[in-house]
């Protein structure tokens, strides 16, 4: 799968951004909700002595609104550091070969993959994905979107080709 070069996402916007599908979107959501989860895990499992919701996980007792807020917003934080680390990637966006960009086709920057964290916060937020083509409040309200990189570089070539057919 041919993956963008770093000057693809400097500071020319892409020509052609071609959106992630639904699937793609699911199995991104899925494999990051996944590892966060294990990680969650561990992090309480060292937490258990001063943080007590370790605890109520192992006793099977009901998680406070707190307890649900604090997942939530961990939840929210750790999307925003790895598609600001990873330059609008996550680990589930590495296995399906898409990434968040701006909606102008500039690289995803810090404050928009924030932005994007903040707002997965939002109760019943996932839902608002289900749509064709799928737009979660998270792209619409930070003004990015998720891309297809292999369909974005053939549409890319595809505009290059032609354009250099009319100069000629």
């Amino acid at each position: 799968m041919p993956e963008f070069s770093q000057s693809s996402f400097s500071e020319s916007p892409l020509s052609a951004p071609v959106p992630a599908g639904i699937g793609q979107r699911l199995a991104n959501y899925l494999v990051d909700v996944i590892i966060f989860s294990v990680i969650l895990t561990f992090l309480l499992v060292l937490a258990a002595p001063v943080y007590p919701l370790m605890q109520k996980i192992m006793a099977k007792e009901p998680f406070s609104i707190m307890d649900q807020l604090m997942v939530s917003f961990l939840y929210g934080l750790y999307m925003s550091v790895m598609e600001t680390v990873l330059k609008g990637k996550t680990l589930g966006k590495y296995l399906t070969g898409t990434r968040a960009i701006q909606a102008d086709g500039h690289r995803l920057n810090a404050q928009s993959a924030f932005k994007r964290g903040l707002i997965r916060i939002i109760p019943f937020e996932q839902f608002s994905a289900i749509s064709f083509p799928p737009r979660p409040w998270h792209d619409r309200w930070s003004n990015t979107m998720v891309i297809d990189e292999r369909k974005t570089a053939q549409a890319g070539k595809m505009a290059a080709e032609r354009t250099t057919e009319i100069e000629n």
